[in-house]
């Protein structure tokens, strides 16, 4: 093993995991996220807690040895006071745009001694973006997506998905809202009159719930039978998957 590369990493969520088989550092990893649920090789790893610090410990962290944990900005920060206080490397992921996802994956290419392998992937995603750019029509459409619905939440600039739909020429209707995942009201929603509907397939609804609500029968999206339920699994990560994210969303706004 090369000098300085970390051979036990704890990768603490799910695209970390995808991102660290995808450049080829998969025996560099000690323990995973209960979350992670791709690749199904990964599956057979020791698991290393959730999200939150009812299922993540330090001690936990601790007993698999690590030499770097794999972290995400705004979930993981509270670990990092301990982390250094232990002397232990981290990398915390802040991936909000497609750009943010690939510097990170040359990032961990770099750090993991998998650099040929990291550039491989990064020039993956940039071909199916320049693919999928140069299938845009001239008009721009609007789409909502549909994050929750009591109260209603969607995405704003500040999320990676609002990056993912622009490249598919979708205007997010809440894109004007600087923050990650807002909560916004039905008046706003309707008053925005979507092209488009996204609704995320781990909500339980299907098409026929959302068309049937009160007054959003007036909606272009409704009309003209635009209301899709997604794979909020795979569009929601921000890894190298994101190649099949774009490819499925450009057939589908054809």
């Amino acid at each position: 093993a090369k000098e300085g590369v970390p051979q036990r990493i704890v990768a603490l969520y799910p695209v970390a995991t995808e991102i660290l088989f995808a450049v080829g550092a998969e025996d560099q990893v000690a323990a995973i996220s209960d979350l992670t649920d791709y690749p199904l090789e990964a599956l057979s790893k020791p698991k290393a807690g959730g999200f939150d610090g009812k299922t993540l410990s330090m001690e936990t962290i601790l007993s698999f040895k690590p030499d770097l944990v794999y972290l995400t900005d705004g979930m993981h920060n509270f670990l990092i006071e301990q982390l250094e206080g232990y002397g232990i490397k981290y990398y915390l992921s802040k991936a909000d745009s497609i750009k943010a996802v690939e510097q990170e994956i040359l990032d961990i290419g770099k750090i993991t001694g998998h650099e040929k392998q990291a550039e491989k992937v990064v020039s993956e995603i940039q071909k199916t973006v320049l693919k999928v750019k140069g299938q845009k029509s001239d008009k721009v459409q609007t789409v909502y997506y549909e994050v929750w619905n009591s109260p209603f939440m969607s995405i704003g600039s500040k999320s990676f998905l609002n990056d993912i739909l622009s490249t598919v020429n979708l205007k997010n209707i809440f894109d004007d809202i600087d923050d990650g995942y807002p909560v916004v009201s039905e008046e706003t929603i309707l008053a925005r009159k979507p092209d488009y509907i996204f609704i995320p397939m781990t909500s339980g609804l299907t098409e026929e719930d959302v068309k049937s609500r009160k007054g959003w029968d007036s909606l272009p999206a409704v009309k003209n039978n635009k209301v899709f339920i997604i794979n909020d699994n795979l569009y929601t990560r921000s890894g190298p998957r994101i190649t099949q994210t774009l490819t499925e969303l450009s057939e589908l706004v054809k």
